[in-house]
């Protein structure tokens, strides 16, 4: 008995007995476990899997966008979990950060409505103050001439006035387009009035300011270059009549031109030379705000009406020719502080009077050199003059104002 346990225990212990590769019960415990890993891997795969190819639910979206519970940064940009449950809608168009596309700010249609309102606004508070109305009147400013106080806003606005007119192109066609604060603003809006007080039409503006205020003649805007893009003392254009003439003329290629022929280093007109070009209407009394005029030559028009007493105001003033035109009343005595004044033509017109004393005292000073009037009798009462005309064409040197003469 006892060998037969001995032999029994020694081959239960034998690893080369057909037994010894059995396993054991601890061997049998350890591989379920790894059975059981594996498959709860497999299912978590294959729910995964099935997630990915399956569109994401309504709530499982929301909190996406909100972010978590924890403030967690969302497509929302971290907005808080309403506690009252219900469910926060992102707008219809909102893309995540990575996905934006980031446009220019666009400016509200609107502003450039409120730009031009203030351009306006400034334009006014810089021209009002130099309007002035014609000393003789004339239809269109009658009921600004008739009235006990008149606005100069309201004559701006009213484009039947050669005010008006030169407002509108200096507000929306001038294409400069100044400011209020511009220091060539009154310069050029100055000009333009010129322009349209003497019968101006400008061929380019749409509202067809095409007829003539004043019934004959008149001039377009291209004749001298006038109202174009360029700064004003580019409006200058060779002289039609001028142009044959001056092939044999020895005299300078500015006397060949008519517009703003001359300004200073700063661009600010010294010379204006309309003559010959058959214009109607009236010299505006804003003339006085060229204040670095030397020379103003407006002889052989159709200009009627008296002389603008601002003429006393420009006191760089060397050149005076307003011959050959329809001026009447009296000449005003406003010239006393023109002291640089050498050449004064007043002939062929209609004046009446006596010459003032103000031109007198430049003549008898030695500072005014030459000074034509109608005083070959009839209207004109002239002592100082150096020539005297008859209205028409005869005009005859006075030998009292010859040099030497008695």
């Amino acid at each position: 008995m006892q060998s037969l346990d001995i032999e029994q225990t020694t081959r239960s212990r034998n690893p080369y007995s057909p037994g010894g590769n059995r396993p054991r019960r601890g061997d049998d415990s350890s591989t379920s476990a790894r059975m059981y890993f594996v498959v709860c891997l497999a299912l978590f795969t294959l729910i995964g899997v099935a997630k990915m190819a399956m569109p994401a639910s309504d709530v499982d979206d929301e909190w996406a966008k909100k972010g978590d519970a924890s403030g967690g940064w969302g497509s929302e940009h971290n907005h808080p979990i309403d506690p009252s449950g219900v469910q926060y809608s992102p707008p219809k168009q909102y893309s995540p950060p990575s996905q934006q596309t980031y446009y220019p700010l666009k400016i509200p249609s609107n502003s450039n409505k409120i730009d031009a309102e203030l351009r306006n606004d400034d334009l006014v508070t810089a021209l009002a103050p130099l309007i002035a109305l014609p000393a003789q009147p004339r239809s269109e400013y009658k009921m600004y001439q008739d009235a006990e106080k008149f606005v100069p806003e309201d004559i701006l606005y009213d484009t039947n006035t050669a005010h008006g007119k030169a407002f509108d192109f200096i507000l929306n066609r001038d294409k400069r387009k100044l400011n209020g604060d511009d220091r060539h603003l009154i310069q050029r809006f100055v000009l333009t009035l010129i322009f349209y007080a003497m019968g101006g039409t400008d061929e380019t503006d749409p509202k067809s300011y095409h007829t003539s205020t004043y019934g004959r003649g008149g001039w377009d805007s291209d004749t001298v270059h006038f109202l174009t893009g360029l700064h004003e003392c580019h409006w200058v254009k060779k002289s039609l009549e001028d142009h044959f003439w001056g092939i044999l003329s020895i005299e300078s290629e500015i006397d060949q031109r008519v517009g703003v022929t001359k300004c200073n280093e700063d661009m600010e007109v010294t010379e204006l030379r309309l003559a010959d070009l058959n214009l109607v209407g009236f010299l505006p009394e804003e003339i006085k705000w060229l204040s670095t005029l030397e020379s103003l030559d407006m002889q052989n028009n159709h200009l009627a009406g008296p002389i603008p007493k601002s003429l006393g105001d420009l006191d760089d003033l060397r050149y005076l020719s307003l011959d050959g035109n329809n001026f009447s009343g009296s000449i005003p005595d406003v010239f006393t502080g023109l002291m640089n004044l050498e050449r004064v033509y007043l002939n062929f017109n209609e004046f009446n009077g006596a010459m003032p004393t103000s031109l007198c005292y430049l003549r008898e000073s030695g500072i005014l050199e030459d000074l034509w009037s109608d005083c070959g009798g009839y209207p004109i009462t002239c002592t100082c003059c150096t020539v005297c005309c008859d209205m028409v064409a005869e005009c005859d040197e006075i030998a009292s104002q010859r040099p030497g003469g008695e």
